[in-house]
């Protein structure tokens, strides 16, 4: 947590011109924590560290709780939230940050062991296997995608994430250093370059998995962009995701795993599309939909679990 809380970006900018906030030294220092004493004394001492940044944090705050009460006025929002939104509520939504923050930590620490990973969907990737197809995994800035690095060590299958890590240098450096065989699975998006795309097509004719995460906008031409409805208003998605599934004419899997407390996720992946075609603006009006619905319908299973504390819907003014 205290290496990367953010802020709110002014209204009609991306999450790219929010900046990372706390030091190296105090990661530096949570990582040693957890080495020391392990992931349960960690926890107690993240509390007091989130609620600095809480209290810091005042575009973050408000943007928490701008997407909590969005949340509440979906069917079965006030329940999966346990009660009217406030700052409490806002509160919990930072504490989870920073328990996924830790347990980021114990992943690429190789503490794998210290965690329970139920996976609903196995089958998905169990037969794409089999078949030796590629495919491209879309995620979301929902619980922990570093969970999908366990999953695929212990089924034997090989990841590769593209990352695009020009407004998180820092931690990003850290967790590098914690698992340094993790950077040969680790693809680069630079907007200014096509060479990631080719290193992601020669991952998918290998038969390995590229993942990469859909919920942001701001990479590259802002125009491969479109709108969807999410949590019952329009805000943008990237194009791109799906716009390179269609070019590399491979599979599309949604896929989200979820904290459940003590150790334990509950991973669900889902197959999108056995092969994705792209002829027209509707084809991909009607892909970003699907993936804004999925992304919606899981934010109601773990509604403390969706991590973008900026102004998402553009809405906010930067008041």
């Amino acid at each position: 947590m205290p290496a990367t809380s953010t802020t709110a970006a002014p209204a009609g900018r991306s999450w790219l011109s929010v900046a990372e906030r706390g030091s190296t030294l105090g990661m530096r220092f949570v990582v040693w924590c957890y080495r020391l004493a392990g992931r349960r004394f960690c926890q107690v001492l993240i509390w007091p560290v989130v609620l600095y940044f809480f209290l810091t944090d005042r575009r973050g705050r408000r943007a928490s709780l701008r997407y909590l009460r969005r949340l509440d006025v979906r069917p079965g929002g006030r329940e999966a939230l346990g009660g009217r939104p406030g700052w409490r509520h806002s509160f919990r939504h930072y504490l989870e940050y920073g328990l996924s923050i830790l347990d980021r930590v114990g992943f690429w620490l190789g503490r794998e062991d210290a965690y329970a990973i139920e996976f609903n969907g196995a089958g998905v990737f169990a037969r794409l296997r089999e078949e030796r197809r590629g495919a491209i995994v879309l995620g979301a800035h929902l619980g922990s995608f570093d969970a999908l690095r366990v999953l695929a060590r212990r089924g034997g299958t090989v990841v590769n994430v593209v990352m695009y890590i020009g407004h998180a240098r820092m931690i990003n450096s850290i967790f590098h250093a914690l698992d340094r065989n993790a950077s040969l699975r680790l693809i680069q998006l630079d907007p200014t370059s096509i060479n990631s795309v080719f290193a992601i097509k020669d991952c998918i004719d290998r038969g390995e998995l590229v993942a990469l995460l859909a919920d942001r906008v701001g990479i590259g031409d802002d125009k491969r962009t479109g709108p969807g409805e999410f949590l019952g208003d329009r805000t943008l998605f990237p194009h791109g995701p799906f716009l390179l599934a269609s070019l590399l004419r491979c599979p599309l899997v949604f896929m989200v795993a979820l904290r459940a407390g003590g150790g334990r996720y509950r991973a669900f992946a889902e197959l999108v599309a056995e092969k994705v075609a792209v002829s027209g603006p509707d084809d991909l009006d009607a892909l970003v939909a699907d993936y804004a619905a999925r992304l919606e319908r899981y934010c109601l299973v773990a509604p403390y679990q969706w991590f973008n504390f900026y102004d998402y819907w553009g809405d906010d003014g930067g008041r």
